[in-house]
């Protein structure tokens, strides 16, 4: 028999800190390359709206701090006729729209210069712990951004003698001085700055504020000097002062000076501890909601460093991070810090959904329900088409960061790649509901963009890569076509609307043009099209029908398999520019060899991280933060194809465990895999599903308890379960 409370102990995640320890980013020198318009590489803190990074010498430290609604927004003042006008005129042109750093706090202490430095990024408590040595002096600093308020905190502990404490608070860019309609000052108790993001004195305009207090400290004094507001203090040894910095935007409140003011004055050391142990407990149940165990450390340190990256820039019902997270040291970011909708801004989240972190991927949808005017506007005017057409970056609140297109069509559907998974992994009715405007306005364009000839349909003029020209069929938006109709069939039905528009759907779905395929080398490949661009040795276009569309997997045919194994195989794109995202879970669905994708999977790891343990490969910013915990869980489990499978490409060698991953259809599942066979699996329904099982034991008999009691068997290579709703599920072989 197996108990719910054997059940329970299986799927509970234990966080033991000792296993934690070796997950740190240890920095033995600051970065040099602070400020920068690229990923920092340096100490990162975050709450998925405030975001900072950590650079100088122990002697200065500056805290470079972004938030991710501080966004210039060139259409202020103008009417949404003149917007569009412009747009239209500006035709190849970026718009001016770009995310802003809000400032930075420095913290000197010149009895450190010359001092050892030592800082460590603990991702199980989200905080950035500093110590620096001199000449019998030991500073140590503990940094953190609160996980449920917009206050950065500091605290100094001298182990030593008394130093002296200089706290300099700056708005804008490290080294600029001219910012939008600037006000600082001192108070009694605390500095302050506030400043805008655009020149128009506009209620749309977005504002900032930032105060700072200390607490603890002797001798306190603030000042106001012209530029800078600065404070000073003495920190006396075996005390804790602490650094406080509020950060409030008007979108945070309308009156956002006096509100980070008074959260300031509010953090006493009582405030302070109180703060921080809504800290850690935020971060308790983010690592809690799902695990793996992994034989091999490195893979491991990534796989969770990644969910902390993710983790600290984005929030539900906030402003969504753009290319570089939260972590805007300048005014010139990356392709303006936006959402560039061709894999940069839809890849970081989709380690989420499998891995049970769903809840901070509720505002993805945000920007591209903002779009929808916008993007509707643009296919009637450039294409003569129904539905939404959309440039490559965009930015929130119905924003676009460029008019450039690059030829591409492709951009909406790649922007909904993100909303399906979501609904799949949730079935929530509401958050359909929300997304439906979207996926249907995206079908509607591809109804009236695509051509019926002799037959079939067929897309042409869509570029596969950019500025790439090509005339017919791109791969890419053949996936994305039938994803995007697949979908909207499914959600309609569970919605109960457009059912008159079914028969059109299937139509499509029965009649597009298949993938183009050609020969090269003796095999038979996917092609980039069918009359263009037949092939690049850069990128993953060629594969990523697979994934993220997800119209190809083991439920294929196996010509089909073929095809994409024999594509993988000459493709070869392990380390390239664009393709990590996207290569590696591709090669998982297909049933790539497990050995070789973990090998290269590390190498990734050892050679494109960056100190923070950020994995950069150049194509922006955070985007590779999905890839590792997105390759595991799909070694682990695959449900895209309505089937669930434990366990389909992982080394029949090697041990493993996983608890509480997320699969398509609202179930959880945790399984182990021991002696080269699945020692068990415990599936939690969430909607009440039913649930379509590849047998884990193959030619075996299943017992399947339902809440702890035996209640049936099952035989056959797939069966069916019936499930209730929050109802715990355990399957082992019938003969154990």
């Amino acid at each position: 028999m197996y108990s719910l409370d054997q059940m329970n102990e299986f799927v509970e995640h234990k966080i033991r800190e000792e296993e934690w320890d070796v997950r740190k980013a240890v920095f033995v020198s600051p970065s040099m390359n602070l400020p920068t318009n690229y990923m920092p590489d340096s100490p990162l803190l975050g709450n998925g709206d405030v975001g900072v990074t950590i650079g100088g010498n122990p002697e200065e430290q500056i805290f470079y701090m972004g938030k991710n609604d501080f966004w210039a927004q060139p259409s202020l003042g103008e009417t949404e006729e003149q917007r569009r006008d412009r747009l239209l005129n500006e035709d190849g042109r970026r718009t001016g729209a770009h995310i802003m750093t809000v400032g930075q706090i420095t913290l000197q202490i010149p009895k450190l210069a010359g001092a050892e430095y030592l800082q460590e990024q603990d991702i199980l408590n989200a905080e950035v712990r500093g110590t620096f040595k001199k000449d019998g002096l030991t500073l140590r600093m503990r940094s953190w951004v609160c996980a449920e308020k917009n206050v950065l905190v500091t605290e100094l502990f001298s182990d030593g003698y008394a130093i002296d404490l200089r706290v300099i608070l700056h708005a804008g860019a490290k080294g600029e001085y001219e910012v939008y309609n600037y006000k600082n000052g001192s108070d009694e108790d605390l500095i302050w700055f506030k400043y805008a993001a655009n020149s128009a004195n506009l209620p749309e305009t977005r504002r900032v504020a930032a105060v700072t207090r200390i607490v603890g400290g002797e001798e306190v004094r603030y000042k106001w000097c012209f530029d800078n507001a600065e404070a000073y203090c003495t920190v006396s040894p075996g005390t804790n002062v602490y650094v406080v910095t509020a950060l409030t935007s008007n979108l945070d409140d309308l009156d956002y000076l006096e509100a980070a003011k008074e959260t300031a004055r509010l953090s006493d050391r009582d405030m302070i501890i109180q703060l921080q142990e809504v800290h850690k407990g935020w971060w308790s149940d983010y690592w809690k909601k799902s695990y793996v165990e992994i034989n091999d450390p490195l893979l491991d340190k990534f796989y969770y460093a990644s969910y902390y990256i993710i983790g600290s820039c984005t929030r539900s019902g906030k402003v969504q991070p753009g290319i570089l997270g939260s972590w805007v040291t300048n005014d010139r970011p990356l392709y303006s810090g936006g959402y560039t909708m061709n894999y940069n801004y839809e890849a970081p989240y989709w380690g989420l959904y499998s891995g049970n972190r769903i809840a901070i991927a509720e505002s993805y949808c945000d920007p591209l329900l903002d779009i929808l005017p916008l993007g509707k506007w643009y296919a009637q005017q450039k294409l003569n088409c129904r539905g939404i057409y959309l440039p490559v970056q965009l930015g929130p609140w119905g924003m676009t960061c460029t008019t450039y297109f690059h030829g591409q069509k492709s951009n909406a559907a790649y922007g909904a790649v993100n909303l399906i998974m979501h609904f799949y992994h949730t079935y929530d009715l509401d958050y359909g509901r929300k997304i439906y405007p979207y996926l249907l306005e995206t079908g509607n364009f591809w109804e009236d963009y695509l051509q019926f000839e002799e037959g079939r349909y067929v897309i042409y003029d869509d570029s596969i890569h950019e500025l790439s020209n090509d005339r017919m069929n791109p791969i890419l938006s053949l996936g994305f076509v039938r994803m995007i109709f697949k979908s909207l069939l499914e959600l309609s039905q569970e919605l109960g609307i457009d059912s008159d528009r079914h028969a059109k759907w299937h139509h499509i779905l029965e009649h597009l043009s298949p993938y183009p395929v050609f020969q090269k080398n003796d095999k038979t490949l996917f092609r980039l099209t069918e009359e263009g661009m037949a092939w690049n040795n850069r990128g993953a276009l060629a594969i990523q029908h697979i994934y993220p569309a997800g119209v190809l997997g083991l439920d294929s045919t196996p010509e089909l398999l073929n095809i994409a194994l024999d594509t993988l195989e000459e493709l070869n794109r392990w380390s390239d520019y664009n393709a990590f995202t996207t290569y590696y879970p591709a090669a998982v669905r297909v049933g790539y060899n497990p050995r070789i994708i973990l090998h290269h999977l590390r190498q990734a790891c050892e050679e494109k991280s960056l100190p923070n343990l950020v994995i950069q490969h150049g194509g922006g910013g955070i985007e590779d933060a999905s890839t590792v915990p997105n390759t595991i869980h799909e070694m682990f489990m695959q449900s895209h194809e309505g089937v669930l499978r434990l366990f389909p490409v992982w080394p029949k060698e090697e041990p493993a465990k996983f608890g509480r991953l997320r699969a398509v259809g609202a179930f959880l599942v945790s399984s182990e895999y021991k002696d080269g066979e699945v020692q068990y699996v415990i599936i939690e329904s969430e909607k009440g599903r039913d649930c379509q099982i590849q047998n884990p034991w193959p030619g075996q008999a299943v017992s399947v308890y339902r809440n702890g009691i035996l209640t049936e068997e099952h035989n056959g290579t797939r069966f069916n379960l019936n499930t209730k709703v929050n109802e715990k599920i355990m399957l082992v072989p019938a003969n154990r």
